[in-house]
């Protein structure tokens, strides 16, 4: 099973003691190399030039962000999982451990896709709408990157016995690197939405939260599904607390009754 995950805005920087400089020499996919290498490097041109807080999305209360990005590769690194906080991340218990039967991978507008436990990454200021020099809009340019990249992960997961790709991103970065089931993989969206007085409507605002449950609890089961009616009972059965799951298709939809 592999699971999906967005990037946070929000990042906890590494101290110098969790890890060495970033080296994307020993990154996971080692076949976006080059394409990482052009990315760093026009996002610290960037950083060095003008306007760089507008391109990179840099907030004023933190202008220092600025400079972090310009000496990027000499940031410290960690785990991606502990790199990557805020709402959806804040569901993940910190003592989570790599299973050899589910992957996660994190979408990332600096990196293409990170492995969420054995990757080390550094903080960084950097979103798919951030303008590169001489790339543009991060996102854009990503999305052709990773475009001839997903076939090649449908078919690793068809192999498995979880043959299931569970996608938590957002509709942005769905886009950057479309999924969609066939050949022998089912692809399901986590889509929560909230239900009053037999009304459905789809929760936008809070839904990195409920994506967050659903990432826990399959990291925490015994084992990974193998179909998407076994995601969705393990699923359903794992959050609780009101919230009932359904599979409706292609989405994995977790319903939240209120009043």
């Amino acid at each position: 099973m592999l699971i999906l995950l967005p990037p946070s805005e929000t990042k906890t920087r590494p101290t110098e003691v969790d890890g060495a400089p970033l080296d994307l020499e020993t990154m996971s996919l080692p076949q976006l190399g080059e394409a990482r290498r052009t990315v760093l490097r026009a996002a610290q041109r960037t950083a060095a030039g003008p306007e760089a807080a507008d391109r990179l999305g840099v907030p004023t209360s933190a202008p220092e962000l600025v400079g972090r990005m310009l000496h990027l590769d000499q940031e410290p690194t960690a785990a991606p999982l502990a790199v990557y906080s805020g709402v959806l991340y804040d569901q993940l218990t910190s003592d989570l451990a790599p299973a050899e039967d589910r992957q996660v991978r994190i979408q990332s507008a600096l990196f293409g896709l990170v492995d969420a436990f054995h990757d080390r990454i550094p903080a960084y200021r950097l979103s798919s709408g951030s303008t590169l020099s001489r790339l543009g809009k991060a996102g854009s340019w990503w999305g052709r990157q990773l475009r001839p990249l997903a076939p090649g992960l449908l078919a690793e997961q068809a192999r498995g016995a979880s043959p299931l790709v569970i996608d938590c991103r957002s509709g942005g970065y769905r886009s950057m690197m479309s999924l969609r089931s066939g050949d022998g993989v089912r692809v399901l969206e986590v889509a929560p939405v909230q239900e009053r007085s037999g009304v459905r409507k789809v929760i936008s605002h809070d839904a990195k939260r409920y994506r967050g449950l659903v990432t826990q609890v399959l990291l925490e089961a015994d084992q990974s599904p193998a179909t998407a009616q076994e995601a969705r009972e393990i699923v359903g059965d794992g959050l609780g607390d009101g919230l009932q799951v359904e599979l409706d298709g292609d989405r994995l939809v977790v319903v939240d009754r209120v009043g």
